[in-house]
């Protein structure tokens, strides 16, 4: 950085992004600490994006890289181009936005982007559908029923319920630190470092045996992966063949073979560990919860997720209403016969209006 704290333009983009996020972080060697710029979930997915950034920009400097560069990586990183960059695979819009705005941040740093820049760039669009698919109860039960019947397969089975009776997302439960697990409270905290922005730390209540149970078992398999202490993670990272480091959660792929191997035994290829959070908000809506209630378990939700969990929500509450005063019921609790098809409808509640 410069005496103006602006970056150096002449810097190749790996190096003006070392320096940036270095700028964020608050580090010292042998020792550890809680304050925090951005937290380390952020960290790590500025990480991530700068890596892909970095297969396309290594060879550019700042002051080099202009509009039409932008232009190329995003058509490239949509279509995985490998005479372009070594891509693993293609990018969505999301990915696309949030490595573009990561580049754009950096290039503001160096005095490198420009208001007529800003106006003449064209952003990928956003993905309009922001509720992902949930599991019907049917796919729900036959999915359990596949994880609990393989021993190997077992901490999916405990980790699904646990997702599925908290709203918890995947970061969400790789962040959880044994700390934040207070069976004796009947409480699962859900704090700022694995939360994906402010409005979703909470406290989420524990209400069933099932999901003490899972904990239970989630907790005493951590123990088994030298996780002890309170600051210790539930999902310890691997390192190697049966080495753990419980100081630092395990990554995005933690999970996924034996994940995988389940959802294919159950005939369920789409299902992600995201759509867990998904079909447990969708559970709670079909059971007719507020959507007040709702968001006091998952947190923050889009206007959109909450139109359409409400929605859900009020179908529900039609279905108990027309249970309760439905014209089946209305002979029973008004002594009244139940109206032909075709004559007008048997109103309880209406005033005599012919007297």
């Amino acid at each position: 950085m410069t005496q103006n704290g602006m970056l150096d333009s002449n810097l190749l983009f790996p190096e003006a992004f070392e320096v940036w996020l270095s700028h964020r972080l608050i580090e010292k060697p042998g020792f550890t600490t809680d304050v925090c710029y951005i937290t380390q979930t952020t960290v790590s997915g500025l990480k991530n994006e700068a890596k892909s950034l970095s297969y396309f920009f290594k060879d550019l400097r700042l002051k080099e890289i202009h509009l039409g560069h932008l232009r190329e990586y995003q058509q490239g990183r949509a279509f995985c181009d490998k005479s372009m960059a070594d891509w693993k695979k293609p990018a969505g819009p999301a990915i696309i936005r949030k490595e573009m705005m990561l580049m754009i941040r950096i290039l503001k740093a160096a005095a490198c982007w420009t208001e007529d820049q800003a106006a003449s760039f064209g952003m990928v669009a956003p993905l309009e559908r922001d509720v992902q698919r949930a599991m019907s109860p049917d796919e729900q039960a036959l999915f359990l029923r596949t994880a609990n019947s393989r021993v190997e397969w077992q901490h999916i089975y405990w980790y699904a319920i646990v997702a599925l009776q908290t709203t918890a997302s995947t970061n969400e439960l790789r962040g959880l630190r044994l700390g934040d697990i207070m069976l004796d409270q009947g409480v699962l905290q859900i704090r700022r470092e694995s939360s994906k922005n402010k409005y979703r730390i909470r406290t989420i209540p524990l209400e069933t045996r099932e999901v003490f149970w899972a904990l239970s078992q989630l907790v005493a398999r951590a123990k088994g992966r030298g996780s002890t202490l309170p600051i210790h993670y539930l999902f310890p990272k691997r390192h190697g063949k049966r080495r753990y480091d419980p100081n630092q959660h395990m990554t995005g792929t933690g999970i996924t073979v034996p994940w995988c191997e389940v959802r294919a035994a159950a005939g369920l290829p789409w299902l992600r560990m995201y759509d867990l959070r998904h079909t447990a908000i969708t559970r709670m809506a079909e059971a007719g919860t507020p959507i007040q209630v709702i968001m006091s378990y998952a947190g923050h939700m889009t206007l959109r997720m909450q139109q359409h969990y409400t929605t859900i929500s009020l179908m529900a509450k039609r279905k108990w209403a027309q249970m309760t005063w439905g014209e089946d019921t209305q002979h029973a609790q008004y002594g009244q016969p139940k109206a032909p098809a075709s004559a007008t409808p048997i109103l309880p509640y209406a005033r005599n209006i012919s007297a």
